[in-house]
């Protein structure tokens, strides 16, 4: 499997690596370029990354499941799950934000339900394929950790002062954009495999 060679593999975590330098950059930019509306607000290099990722997963995952019948049930659950993500993440342009995110969970019971009987194998063919490791740390990162990390009472031991609340937004922000670019890795990988084994099937 050519993904898998030495030099394939090498050149990823190159990739990546730079990927992820690349996003440590950005939220060093934003601590020494505050905005007006302080650091880490909704117009800095973090915010916009993290929507930014959140539109190319639900954009990939929409297309893994339209290609991949195999993970297409979950593929589809998740890109549902990115798009709710990604309207949340404007909640500072759109008061009634939570609207349209419920006409996306409706599409989502209505997908859950008509697919019911599919979405054992669709799981275990997808959360079997080395990528969903990938899947799995980002969202615990940006879901679980960054949250944890970004507890006041936390950051209030360390600091005397208001001055606590930078550290803290630094954390839990640069955290959820780790979290978010991991995920992209999964994606990334899900393609990957999934030419990969296209290739393989049309060789």
């Amino acid at each position: 499997m050519k993904i898998y060679s030495p030099f394939f593999v090498v050149l990823r975590i190159l990739v990546y690596g730079l990927l992820l330098y690349g996003m440590a950059k950005g939220i060093y930019f934003d601590a020494i370029h505050p905005m007006e509306q302080g650091y880490f607000g909704e117009l800095t290099f973090t915010e916009i990354g993290q929507e930014t990722l959140l539109f190319l997963l639900f954009v990939i995952y929409i297309f893994i499941g339209y290609k991949w019948t195999e993970i297409r049930v979950t593929s589809n659950f998740v890109s549902l799950f990115f798009l709710m993500a990604f309207i949340r993440e404007f909640n500072f342009l759109i008061d009634k934000w939570i609207y349209p995110v419920l006409m996306v969970l409706v599409i989502f019971v209505l997908l859950f339900i008509r697919d019911f009987k599919k979405i054992k194998q669709s799981c275990i063919a997808f959360f079997r394929n080395p990528a969903a490791h990938w899947f799995l740390s980002g969202l615990l990162i940006t879901l679980v950790f960054s949250r944890l990390m970004g507890r006041s009472k936390f950051w209030r031991i360390l600091y005397t002062d208001e001055s606590y609340r930078l550290a803290k937004a630094a954390t839990e922000e640069g955290l959820e954009l780790l979290g978010d670019t991991l995920m992209f890795i999964s994606a990334i990988e899900f393609l990957l495999y999934y030419f990969m084994v296209k290739k393989k099937a049309e060789a």
